[in-house]
């Protein structure tokens, strides 16, 4: 038996990302409001990091629990953060969430080093492998490789980004010297990305050998898990990460169906695709979208992120994705729909319409449609106004969260023909 097999909630699971959800950016009271509002719209699982979150450094304050951050630069590790972060999965548990426990992020391995990195994940399986949990590697692999100290020891990204070098050249003139300077470093760079994967590969071992549960690993765009680590094999899915531009529209559902024909045995998900409200885009109908053509292709499960949730955001920090704050975040109507879709598409079985067929014209999707082998179908159609003739059967609306008696003009549908009630 595999571990995905052994894993009851790894099955479909429809998840929300809270990056920051373990810091003390996000209050008891917080969490628990958080973890009950998701539950409750139908989300089973819940990704965060047991360690550093993205985008900061370890001693900035942003990356602390209550009890202070996961560990030192030295090497340190605090107990009291495990101790803290195991009540909280224990408390998603309790509420029928499932966790996937992110160990670290991709450049983090470079500061604490590869012995220690194993040591950390050592830490982790002891303190949450009896609970309800999956595992990935590391966050973004690949990120930041030749740049790792550029956090250290207590930046964010969003003071980075708030310092131009050289300000006083004009803009075009810095990008030009920046793609020069890449073009010069990229042997070394090279050689840098593969001692990462090697590091990467062999932290990968170590903890495959301690646990049963499934192990995934998030990369940056453009990847795929495959090529991420030397011994994809110990991973328990083929994971990517779409991204957060419109140009991903495409890659969305041309993902899924390339690794499911290329690897049918083994799961498809993509771990970060749109993040709602990021940069003031990708709001509820793009959220629509991407889980309908993500699991209309082939994907095994899907993962959901708010800008705002993610970062626990208060319109200030890391403002440079975006100023919408938690608290907006959890206003939007969108998890409500997203856990309606989710809950009719297990309900339909429409997993196991094993035979997938795509109408596109003008590099546009028109229509994405699953058959079973009784001539059951059912069709996912982004914009009713581009399809000429529709197929008849029942409808259910994405931006309704049900079944509706008549189709709409335009905007996205399911028609299910022959669907067994």
């Amino acid at each position: 038996m595999s571990r995905t097999e052994q894993h009851p909630n790894f099955d479909r699971f429809l998840c929300d990302t809270w990056w920051y959800g373990l810091t003390q950016r996000v209050d008891d009271k917080k969490f628990e409001e958080l973890a009950r509002l998701r539950a409750q719209q139908g989300f089973t699982t819940v990704q965060m990091v047991v360690g550093i979150p993205p985008e900061v450094g370890p001693e900035n304050p942003n990356a602390s629990s209550a009890v202070g951050p996961a560990w030192q630069l030295n090497g340190e590790f605090n107990q009291d953060y495990l101790k803290h972060a195991r009540d909280r999965v224990e408390y998603l548990n309790s509420l029928g969430l499932s966790a996937i426990l992110y160990g670290a992020w991709g450049q983090q391995i470079e500061w604490l080093g590869e012995k220690k990195m194993k040591a950390w994940w050592s830490e982790i399986v002891k303190n949450f492998d009896d609970l309800d949990i999956m595992y990935c590697l590391t966050g973004e692999s690949d990120i930041w490789v030749g740049e790792e100290k550029k956090l250290l020891p207590d930046k964010s990204t969003g003071e980075l980004n708030t310092v131009r070098l050289m300000p006083f050249l004009h803009p075009r003139i810095v990008y030009m010297g920046k793609r020069l300077i890449n073009m010069v470093n990229q042997p070394l760079n090279e050689g840098r990305k593969t001692e990462r994967r090697s590091k990467w590969s062999r932290v990968l071992t170590h903890v495959s050998s301690l646990t049963d549960k499934p192990i995934f690993i998030h990369v940056l765009p453009n990847m795929t898990s495959e090529e991420a680590v030397n011994n994809p094999n110990l991973l328990d899915a083929i994971t990517v990460q779409t991204g957060h531009s419109e140009t991903a529209r495409r890659l969305l559902w041309e993902l899924p169906l390339e690794s499911v024909k290329e690897n049918p045995s083994k799961p498809f998900i993509n771990l970060e695709p749109w993040y709602e409200g990021i940069t003031g885009r990708f709001k509820t109908d793009d959220q629509l979208y991407a889980y309908w053509v993500s699991m209309m292709a082939g994907a095994y499960a899907y993962c959901y992120g708010a800008h705002g949730v993610w970062n626990a955001g208060d319109g200030k920090f890391l403002g440079h994705w975006g100023k919408q704050t938690m608290g907006e975040a959890m206003k939007l109507k969108t998890p409500h729909l997203l856990g309606a879709s989710h809950k009719f598409f297990l309900d339909s079985n429409f997993a196991n319409y094993s035979t997938v067929e795509v109408e596109e014209e003008n590099d546009e999707l028109i229509k994405i449609t699953r058959a079973n082998a009784d001539g059951n179908t059912v069709h996912y159609i982004p914009d009713m106004s581009k399809v000429e003739q529709l197929p008849g059967g029942d409808i259910f609306s994405p931006t309704k969260g049900k079944l509706i008696k008549n189709p709409p003009k335009s905007g996205q549908v399911v028609i299910i023909s022959s669907y067994q009630k």
